[in-house]
């Protein structure tokens, strides 16, 4: 790798990391606003958006810059591809962040509903599964990666679990279903992030082993010996489906 490249991979990696915290804040404010009913949060997270949106173009201009002019192979080529899904994957999480807090904007306007502690617990999960997915990242460490994608049978738990409480809570309250539509909305979105953050995390496992997990992440999970140590690069073929 020449030293230019070099440079222009630890500035891309720096934008990145940049795009991440502003996402795990956009996150962390939404569900605050939503759990406290504070729209004047929720106003803030919404007015926001545009600066995630303006860097994730930057990083793809960048990318696609260093894809055309260096012709990376490789460990760097594989590194510029998984940035680029993963800056993609960022932007949308950003997204869904704004989606809570348009509806947690509505929701503090009404009588509050009864389902705070289980949204805390699956806000939790959430928050958690993007900041490891970031860590990672960073770290290149495949093995915290499938973490991440194992949690998200967590988020999945307890976003059903919720939504049944909701039908519950509708049927014995039907004159609030309009709030409480709102209130699944934003679960919704709460259980979409953390399918981001697993993708996040497949995409962190290509990065670091050459290998592309995603719809096979069972069979890899499954496989004996199937993580490289952090930091440690290895290519090897994808996981395939039996027949």
């Amino acid at each position: 790798m020449s030293k230019q490249t070099e440079e222009e991979l630890t500035e891309i990696t720096k934008k990145i990391l940049h795009i991440g915290g502003l996402v795990e804040s956009a996150i962390d404010r939404s569900l605050t606003a939503l759990l406290d009913r504070d729209a004047k949060l929720a106003r803030e997270v919404i007015e926001g958006d545009n600066v995630v949106d303006n860097l994730e173009n930057e990083v793809e201009e960048k990318c696609l810059e260093v894809l055309a002019m260096r012709q990376p192979v490789a460990r760097d080529l594989r590194y510029i591809c998984g940035i680029m899904k993963i800056n993609s994957d960022l932007e949308r999480m950003a997204d869904l962040a704004v989606n809570i807090a348009e509806r947690a904007e509505v929701l503090a306007d009404v009588p509050p509903l009864p389902f705070r502690p289980d949204v805390s617990r699956m806000a939790a999960v959430a928050k958690r599964m993007t900041r490891e997915a970031l860590d990672a990242l960073i770290r290149r460490d495949a093995q915290l990666a499938l973490r991440v994608w194992q949690s998200d049978v967590e988020a999945d738990r307890l976003y059903r679990e919720l939504i049944g409480q909701a039908i519950q809570f509708m049927r014995e309250h039907p004159a609030r279903i309009g709030d409480v539509m709102h209130f699944v909305g934003a679960l919704r979105n709460l259980e979409r992030i953390a399918d981001h953050a697993t993708n996040v995390a497949e995409d962190v496992i290509f990065v670091v082993q050459g290998r592309i997990v995603r719809h096979h992440m069972i069979e890899f999970s499954e496989r004996s010996g199937g993580f490289a140590r952090p930091g440690e690069d290895t290519i090897v073929p994808a996981a395939r489906k039996n027949g």
